[in-house]
C-alpha cells in the first residue's frame, strides 16, 4: 500500500467514523448536515477534524455533545494517535474546543449555565425522540403495506430486513436497549414491547417528533447555506 493510497483510506475512514455522530436535535448525521468542514490525517496518524454549524449563537450544550462525540468516535480509529476536534465560527468555540480536547465535562467548562450537570440526560432525551421517530415512519410504510396493528406489535426486529431495522438498531444501541433479532419491533423507551392497543398513539407521538426533527433540520440546513454557501459551493470550498 502506497503513501497516497493509505491516506486515502485513512482520511475514508475518518469521515466513517464522523458519520456515526448525530446532531443531538436533529437526529442526523453530521457528515450528513454538513457539519464537518474538513478533516485531515497527519503522517505519525494524528486526526484533526473541523466543524462548523448554521448560526453563530447555535446551542452551547448541543455544540459541545457534537464535538465531544466526534472526538470519541475519531478516538476508536484503531491507527490514529492524537485526535484534535475544532468547533469554529461559534461565540463558544474556545471554551467548547479546550474542554473537550482536555477530557474536561460539560459542567466544568460552563460551571454558570443552568443544568450544565445534566448532558447525559438530555442526549437521552434527543435519542429516544429520533428512536421513536423512526419507529413512526417504520410503522408508516408496513401499515401501508397491509400489516396490522396486532401484527407490528407481536413482531421482532429479526421479521425484517437488516436494511430497514438500521437505524432502530443504532438508536437502541446508544440507549443501551435490546437490539439483537429478538427484540420487539416497536418498543417504548425502556426496550419494552408496545401492546396494540397501545400502537396507534404511539406511533402518533412518534410521527408528531418525526415531524418536528423535519421542521427543525430543514430550518438550520437553510441557515447553513445562508452563512456558508450551498452543499455544492462547500464541496468545491472544501476541495480547493
Amino acid at each position: 500500500m502506497t503513501a497516497v493510497t493509505e491516506a486515502v483510506d485513512r482520511v475514508t475512514a475518518i469521515n466513517s467514523a464522523l458519520a456515526a455522530v448525530l446532531d443531538p436535535e436533529l437526529d442526523r448525521p453530521i457528515t450528513d448536515l454538513g457539519f464537518v468542514r474538513a478533516v485531515s490525517v497527519g503522517a505519525d496518524g494524528s486526526v484533526e477534524a473541523r466543524l462548523r454549524l448554521p448560526t453563530y449563537f447555535c446551542a452551547p450544550n448541543f455544540a459541545w455533545l457534537m464535538v465531544e462525540d466526534a472526538r470519541r468516535a475519531l478516538a476508536r480509529l484503531p491507527w490514529a494517535q492524537e485526535c484534535t476536534v475544532i468547533l469554529e465560527d461559534h461565540f463558544a468555540s474556545d471554551e467548547i474546543n479546550q474542554g473537550v480536547s482536555c477530557g474536561n465535562s460539560f459542567a466544568q467548562a460552563f460551571p454558570g449555565l443552568a443544568d450544565a450537570d445534566r448532558m447525559e440526560e438530555l442526549r437521552a432525551v434527543f435519542l429516544r425522540k429520533g428512536h421513536l421517530a423512526a419507529q413512526a415512519g417504520l410503522g408508516k410504510r408496513l401499515l401501508e403495506r397491509g400489516w396490522t396493528l396486532r401484527q407490528l406489535a407481536e413482531a421482532v426486529l429479526g421479521d425484517l430486513p437488516e436494511r430497514l431495522t438500521v437505524t432502530l438498531r443504532r438508536r437502541r444501541a446508544l440507549l443501551g436497549l435490546p437490539a439483537d433479532a429478538t427484540a420487539p419491533l416497536f418498543a417504548d423507551d425502556k426496550g419494552r414491547a408496545v401492546a396494540a392497543a397501545g400502537l396507534e398513539r404511539h406511533l402518533l407521538r412518534g410521527r408528531t417528533a418525526g415531524v418536528g426533527i423535519s421542521t427543525n433540520t430543514e430550518f438550520c440546513e437553510g441557515l447553513l447555506s445562508t452563512r456558508y454557501g450551498t452543499p455544492q459551493a462547500r464541496r468545491e470550498e472544501e476541495a480547493s
